[in-house]
């Protein structure tokens, strides 16, 4: 409460003083109420715009919150109609199986009507005479060798084949391994399962079995007498397909993502590359004698011939 002072001034010294002090602590106290309502004022804006801000906040996270969970229902759902067709397809897939298990393969006989005179007429020339033999004697297919699958004995997606003596070995790519049949048809042995994603080409030297893989971008050497894997490299070989062997032993595969022929030796160490710059995405190679052949070049659609020298 303010102090009322006479207007004229103290006529002593403690009169004066004492007017000072009460004058001066009236403003203080003035000054620091004005000062306390100007920060009144500037926390309640802050606590309103924290307010704000916490009020959208909440309302994102609630939102968000909300899409999260519809999502999830969503998922739900789909994996519900995701786990009825693969349970539809699984029993059309036993159904299909069962079929082809039970039933035999019918081999269709073709209409040979006019083929033996036109044989004979071929026969009469004697320069095409093995010709006119090789039509006689393979117009009927012999026999077939495994059905679609995933059990011994059955093939998905064969890729590629290599003949030792009465044995087939055929690389079952998407069954994940190599598999092995006597050349009459029955299933001899299987192995790579676990270390091979995706095998194609498959070449036999010696007591070795090399493999490509394009799902692991490698080269496999696995032993002809146990089937244990003996050596992998990569050495940059980027979706290698066919792939040789020579009598040296020297492996020559089908890099195919670098354009190339890779050379390894038995001991699947690089040695050096063929056809750099000439090929584009090679599939297959092949050596006879001194040559080397290369096919499946995509987009130059032709086959390619080195010297191996």
């Amino acid at each position: 409460m303010a102090t009322k002072y006479p207007d004229e001034i103290p006529s002593n010294q403690f009169g004066l003083a004492e007017q000072l002090i009460h004058s001066t602590f009236e403003l203080v106290i003035r000054i620091a109420r004005v000062r306390r309502d100007q920060l009144l004022a500037q926390l309640l804006d802050i606590k309103q715009d924290y307010l704000r801000k916490e009020n959208t906040r909440k309302k994102q996270v609630a939102d968000l919150e909300k899409i999260i969970q519809q999502l999830m229902e969503t998922n739900i759902q789909q994996n519900k109609v995701v786990k009825f067709q693969e349970k539809q397809m699984g029993e059309i897939r036993a159904e299909i199986q069962k079929y082809e298990d039970e039933t035999p393969v019918p081999i269709p006989s073709p209409n040979t009507e006019g083929l033996n005179s036109l044989i004979e007429q071929l026969e009469k020339l004697g320069s095409i005479q093995d010709i006119a033999v090789l039509y006689r004697n393979k117009t009927e297919p012999i026999r077939r060798i495994g059905r679609k699958g995933s059990k011994k004995g059955k093939l998905d997606f064969p890729g590629g084949l290599a003949l030792d003596g009465d044995k087939i070995y055929i690389a079952d790519t998407d069954n994940n391994r190599i598999q092995i049949f006597s050349t009459e048809g029955k299933f001899i042995h299987e192995f790579g399962k676990g270390q091979l994603v995706y095998p194609h080409g498959i070449a036999l030297h010696n007591d070795w079995v090399f493999i490509s893989d394009w799902g692991l971008n490698n080269v496999f050497k696995f032993s002809k007498t146990n089937y244990k894997l003996i050596k992998s490299v990569k050495e940059g070989v980027i979706s290698p397909l066919g792939l040789t062997t020579d009598t040296n032993g020297e492996v020559l595969v089908a890099d195919s993502y670098n354009n190339r022929i890779a050379v390894f030796s038995s001991g699947l160490k690089y040695i050096r590359e063929i056809g750099k710059d000439k090929l584009l995405f090679p599939h297959d190679v092949e050596i006879n004698n001194n040559n080397i052949f290369v096919a499946g070049n995509n987009e130059i659609n032709n086959i390619h011939k080195f010297s191996k020298s």
